[in-house]
């Protein structure tokens, strides 16, 4: 890809950088031809006249490439600007490879407009980017179906393949004319939770049963894979885990560190602790002499589930939640043991 004009493309020496450097040019693509077994491809921006654009091409062509796609602009010219045709149709009367245009978005509605940009410049094929991204359904035959129908289509992709919300915004910000009633990408994308954005399209109810059947099938699949990974015997620890127990983890009770102090005074061995996760839902294991313990539950990471089963079993065999270098029961402002009491 020698056609990218962005900023770390061209202070990288990369991208339309290279277009001012034909031996190089000649340089790289000899050597991927030497030595790929697939067919090797080349992208460019035209240069500033049409004789040198020309004649860049002739050498880039006598690498032994396979084909060349041109993009209609300079390395200086936005989006916004005109696509260069004329330079296209010049190039492709002099070399003899198979020649892609590209950079015609702005004038490409339906599949048509395509099929005649490629017989007005004689261009093998054409490559296609903004446009396909206005309306995905652009190379539908005979004409693209209506924006926002394209968009529900794609949305439900989204909702099926459980789309990040901050892809999804940028997407649809990129769509034209998918919004109904004046409303802007803008005033649709601004929504805070991915739920708001799909009821906006009437698939607010495909969501929530998506949703849904999505938790029962990770919760089932974590279940399956839990007992997979561990591959032994353990015990399951029940135990009542609220959000304020849950919080005290990161505080004042630290059941970890407790229990590792309650088993050295009893005289266990060191104590082993472990996680598996599935879909990023984890589990504590706890290993004590012979004996396996795990604690389920919906753990976000790693260190909340280890403390979770250090807790269950705390509770499990009466061990009383507190500081055994200095007593405390809760956080001690005496206390100058690095746990803090």
């Amino acid at each position: 890809n020698m056609g990218c004009p962005k900023d770390y493309s061209i202070k990288g020496n990369m991208g339309a950088a290279l277009l001012s450097q034909p031996d190089l040019i000649k340089k790289i693509l000899c050597k991927l031809v030497s030595v790929c077994s697939k067919p090797v491809t080349c992208k460019i921006r035209i240069l500033k006249t049409e004789e040198a654009t020309v004649a860049l091409c002739k050498e880039i062509a006598s690498t032994g490439i396979a084909a060349l796609t041109v993009h209609g602009r300079t390395r200086y010219t936005r989006s916004s600007h005109a696509c260069n045709y004329d330079i296209i149709k010049a190039i492709k009367a002099q070399i003899t490879i198979p020649v892609i245009l590209n950079g015609a978005s702005l004038d490409i509605t339906n599949k048509g407009d395509m099929t005649g940009l490629m017989k007005e410049t004689g261009a093998d094929s054409i490559m296609v980017a903004r446009a396909a991204w206005y309306n995905p359904s652009i190379f539908r035959d005979p004409v693209p179906a209506p924006v926002r129908e394209a968009v529900q289509t794609f949305m439900r992709y989204c909702i099926d393949y459980n789309c990040s919300l901050h892809i999804l915004k940028y997407t649809m910000g990129k769509f034209r004319g998918a919004f109904k009633d004046g409303a802007t990408s803008l005033e649709v994308t601004r929504h805070i939770e991915a739920k708001l954005i799909y009821q906006y399209f009437g698939l607010g109810d495909y969501y929530d049963e998506v949703k849904s059947r999505r938790s029962d099938n990770i919760q089932e699949e974590f279940q399956r894979n839990k007992r997979q990974k561990l591959g032994q015997d353990y015990k399951i620890l029940e135990e009542e885990l609220t959000p304020p127990i849950l919080q005290s983890f990161r505080s004042k009770i630290a059941p970890k560190q407790i229990l590792n102090q309650w088993l050295e005074i009893n005289g266990f061995t060191k104590p082993t602790f472990w996680t598996t996760d599935s879909n990023r839902i984890f589990t504590g294991f706890l290993k004590i002499d012979n004996d396996t313990f795990a604690m389920e539950g919906n753990f976000k990471n790693k260190k909340t589930a280890i403390q979770a089963v250090s807790y269950a079993y705390c509770m499990k065999q009466n061990i009383e939640l507190r500081h055994y270098k200095t007593g405390s029961r809760t956080k001690c402002g005496d206390c100058k043991c690095k746990s803090e009491g």
